[in-house]
């Protein structure tokens, strides 16, 4: 058994007592390779409304690619792991409940989440509503990152944005930078935390295959 054929397995099953949105309110799913990707993403980050940010972290994170609003249909040896996205507004944090409980309820096809990251929809303190809000959601997705508020990210193309790549050095201590000539440290962090779950979720399906044979 493949990893790949593992996660399948695991994503079919749907999880007990979370009942699925309405048709309406789910994200459909690729009835073929994502297209426009043109490498192989290690996951997919799925902006779960327009304007989450997904497309400028996919920028930013060498190893992430941007699914489209769709979920993969893991065609052609495609990555299943995908990781939402939602601006942090009860809007956002609404559809991102909403995407989790479809694939919960088994109706995400073969992919498997990852977690969820927040963008803040503001410079400033999360207001508490949302926080408590986040937490609730952010229960169905198992792991939760936050992205702060970058001003200078507002004001150029994604293409101007610097990029992480695995590997690149994690500054032991913050430092001020400028966000438009190096990777903040948050977003470092974030990137190096999904690889390592990304590896954990491999690990544990080749772990699986050998206690198979």
């Amino acid at each position: 058994m493949t990893a790949a054929m593992k996660l399948r397995r695991q994503s079919e099953a749907a999880q007990a007592g979370v009942v699925a949105p309405p048709e309406s309110r789910r994200a459909p799913i690729w009835d073929r390779p994502v297209p426009g990707v043109g490498r192989a993403p290690l996951w997919w980050l799925l902006g779960v409304h327009g304007g989450a940010g997904a497309s400028t972290l996919a920028r930013v994170l060498a190893p992430a690619a941007d699914a489209g609003r769709r979920w993969p249909g893991v065609f052609d040896h495609e990555s299943p792991f995908v990781v939402l996205v939602a601006r942090e507004t009860i809007a956002g944090l609404t559809r991102a409940h909403d995407l989790l409980r479809q694939h919960h309820s088994g109706f995400a096809g073969s992919s498997e989440i990852l977690g969820l990251i927040t963008v803040a929809a503001r410079p400033g303190r999360m207001p508490a509503e949302i926080r408590r809000y986040r937490d609730v959601v952010g229960s169905l997705a198992g792991q939760v990152w936050q992205v702060p508020w970058y001003e200078e990210w507002t004001l150029v193309e994604p293409e101007s944005l610097p990029i992480w790549n695995p590997g690149d050095e994690i500054p032991q201590k913050k430092k001020r930078i400028d966000p438009l000539d190096e990777v903040p440290l948050e977003i470092r962090e974030l990137g190096a935390d999904i690889v390592a779950v990304v590896r954990e979720n491999l690990d544990s399906s080749a772990s699986f295959e050998e206690g198979d044979r």
